[in-house]
């Protein structure tokens, strides 16, 4: 088992302690309130670019190749991405580098040091970076983008949340530094620290490196669109063999009462090979190589997504078939045997969560970032709502979801004007 507790440090800033005593690995994960919600268009893609940043800017190494070569010389992993709400900086150690694994963590998320060559260096790296969701007409084809865009911000559906080549060419050190400074405070942080450790150990650490950063967040997260009274969609030509698309329908928010409901209803339609859609479309119909269907969860709005790509062809049929497993889930409902089969594939993925530091730092990290819980939500707490939860609990939370005007979709790829037509059709 685990034993979990929480910090708040003098400066503002909370430490969660994860300790797994049975494993040799320690994790240690910032979260950080920081990502293109925050952003002014102007500046769309400058936490994104940030987070880039980090890796070069630190305070004791000369540059990134330095820092790289520190991370190495212990064994160690790093990682670091952007969402929408937050960001995040990983490394994981063998427990008997915690101490330098901490000090080199630190070194990213407090350096704050952003030379003009550097930041010259990493834009060329961005570019390179947004040529994987630009097709060969050099327009803007990621999907996920635009189906956030489509379902929760106002204005144009098609703004690369990370920036485009404009937004970043023209961001500067004092942009950086003053974003920077904006977010990077204590109050506005997270520390999880996840393995294998002696937290009187690691608090001593704690306190040396993390200690002495101030200053206090004065920002506010803009709020998402969320008024929707007809189905919505967007369609993207791109030249390619295959049509990609989502079919998202608003749901709920990370932690909401109804998520593990919500969870299993996505594992019934398409979370594993036994699925609904995998069965149906892939098994029998021979439409797709893969299609899966996951919740998309902010700290205050959600959505179910089903997602797929077959060749142009098969679209309108791939779109049918989808279509029709939504509409017989909204009249029929799960069955008995779906729920008790489910039940033991959710129960067993919460249950491996808690065999791995990073699932368990991302688990309470990420939860005490965006909601700030009195008392935390916990996998054991989260199994046990799997065993109590009912065929008419399903069957609500289906009908609260699966309609029409929660119903988003949105085409990327090659398709006619009477697949466009059809297709929407079916939306209603």
């Amino acid at each position: 088992m685990y034993i979990y507790s929480k910090e708040i440090l003098p400066n503002g800033l909370r430490v969660i302690y994860i300790e797994m005593p049975y494993i040799h690995s320690v994790v240690m994960s910032a979260y950080i309130s920081v990502g293109s919600r925050y952003e002014e268009e102007k500046k769309t893609g400058i936490s994104h670019f940030l987070e880039h940043m980090l890796f070069r800017g630190t305070r004791r190494f000369k540059n990134s190749f330095e820092l790289l070569q520190a991370i190495d010389s212990i064994g160690g992993e790093n990682d670091a991405y952007t969402s929408p709400e937050y960001s995040a900086v990983t490394i994981q150690v063998h427990n008997k580098h915690i101490e330098q694994g901490l000090q080199i963590l630190g070194d990213i998320i407090l350096g704050g040091n952003f030379k003009p060559e550097d930041i010259e260096i990493e834009k060329c790296i961005l570019r390179e970076e947004m040529k994987q969701f630009v097709d060969v007409k050099g327009d803007y084809v990621c999907i996920d983008d635009m189906s956030y865009c489509l379902m929760w911000k106002n204005g144009s559906t098609e703004i690369p949340l990370f920036g485009d080549e404009k937004t970043i060419a023209s961001l500067t050190a004092e942009d950086l530094t003053a974003y920077y400074k904006q977010f990077f405070v204590p109050d506005n942080m997270v520390l999880c620290i996840s393995g294998n450790f002696k937290k009187e150990q690691v608090v001593h650490y704690i306190y040396g490196v993390y200690g002495n950063l101030q200053g206090k967040f004065t920002g506010q997260k803009p709020p998402l669109r969320t008024k929707q009274t007809k189905p919505k969609y967007l369609f993207k030509k791109s030249p390619s063999q295959t049509t990609s698309f989502k079919l998202c329908h608003k749901a709920y928010p990370y932690k909401h009462k109804n998520v593990i409901i919500m969870l299993l209803i996505a594992d019934v339609l398409g979370g594993g090979i036994s699925s609904r859609l995998s069965i149906n479309l892939r098994e029998r119909l021979g439409l797709v190589y893969e299609i899966a269907c996951y919740p998309t969860m902010f700290s205050d709005v959600g959505s179910i997504d089903i997602y797929t790509s077959t060749k142009k062809e098969n679209f309108e049929k791939t779109a049918q078939a989808v279509m029709n497993e939504v509409h017989k889930l909204s009249c029929e409902g799960i069955t008995e045997q779906e729920l008790k089969r489910t039940e033991e594939r959710v129960f067993s993925q919460m249950q491996l969560i808690m065999d791995s530091p990073l699932a368990m730092a991302n688990w309470f990290g990420i939860e005490e970032l965006l909601i700030t819980p009195e008392i935390p939500d916990t996998p054991e707490k989260q199994t046990q709502k799997i065993h109590d939860i009912r065929l008419e609990d399903v069957r609500k939370v289906i009908s609260e979801i699966f309609v029409p005007e929660k119903r988003n979709f949105i085409v990327v790829g090659a398709y006619s004007l009477s697949n466009k037509k059809h297709t929407i059709t079916m939306l209603t």
